[in-house]
């Protein structure tokens, strides 16, 4: 591995989680709106939505490239949700776009336990970090409610810049906003087509975040913790 000078990563999954189970928050925000629902049945489904989210992942995954797109995928999955828990089909947009704009808050998300620490190691020691995530416009704002800014030195949401992981454009951007060659870099990311074959494919070393043992088969480097990141730095 040459010299590392910067490190990119993804955010959802990979340094930001919801800050409430899903369940829980689809529960409340249909609660709010007069809709009662079980919780419990609620957690059950949340696999269900995002086995939906793969499907229209793999069938076309240039949404994340405009935000209007992102949006009517993510509406289209919380419709669904609402379809499995049997709530009456005249309310599933209402509480869609509900759950959907709860997502905009910085208060709506929070940082794994091991982000701050790898990232203020990682600035401690000079290396350069930067943001390349499939996201809406909502991404610059929620990275600074968090107090994270600091941090980054380009932040780039794909819908912000009509490019989409793993279009090998979104990274030669991010490669020229911090000047760095791409055997100089490291690509963080949870998804191996979007974050471990998207970098790869444009000369950056990939490092596949497999928190849950999901991509064993991998035959990159594939660590389960952020701070793995320090021992290969080394």
């Amino acid at each position: 591995m040459h010299s590392i000078k910067a490190i990119f990563f993804d955010v959802g999954a990979t340094l930001l989680a919801p800050a409430k189970d899903e369940g829980d928050t689809f529960t409340q925000l249909a609660r709010e709106l007069g809709i009662s629902i079980n919780p419990v049945e609620v957690n059950q489904k949340v696999p269900l939505m995002y086995e939906l989210y793969e499907q229209l992942y793999e069938q076309d995954d240039s949404f994340w490239s405009d935000t209007m797109r992102a949006q009517a995928i993510w509406t289209e999955m919380y419709e669904y949700m609402a379809s499995l828990l049997g709530i009456p089909k005249q309310r599933h947009k209402e509480l869609a776009e509900v759950v959907y704009q709860h997502y905009f808050s910085a208060n709506a998300w929070t940082p794994f336990d091991d982000v701050l620490p790898i990232l203020d190691l990682l600035r401690g020691r000079g290396i350069r970090m930067g943001l390349i995530s499939n996201w809406d416009s909502t991404l610059v704002s929620i990275i600074e409610g968090l107090g994270m800014s600091d941090y980054f030195e380009t932040v780039i949401a794909s819908a912000d810049v009509c490019l989409h992981k793993p279009m090998p454009e979104i990274f030669h951007l991010a490669l020229s906003h911090l000047s760095v060659d791409a055997q100089e870099a490291l690509h963080v990311g949870d998804h191996l087509k979007a974050d471990a074959q998207g970098a790869a494919g444009v000369g950056i070393t990939p490092l596949l975040l497999d928190r849950h043992e999901r991509h064993t088969a991998f035959d990159g480097i594939r660590i389960q913790s952020l701070l793995e990141i320090e021992a290969l730095l080394q």
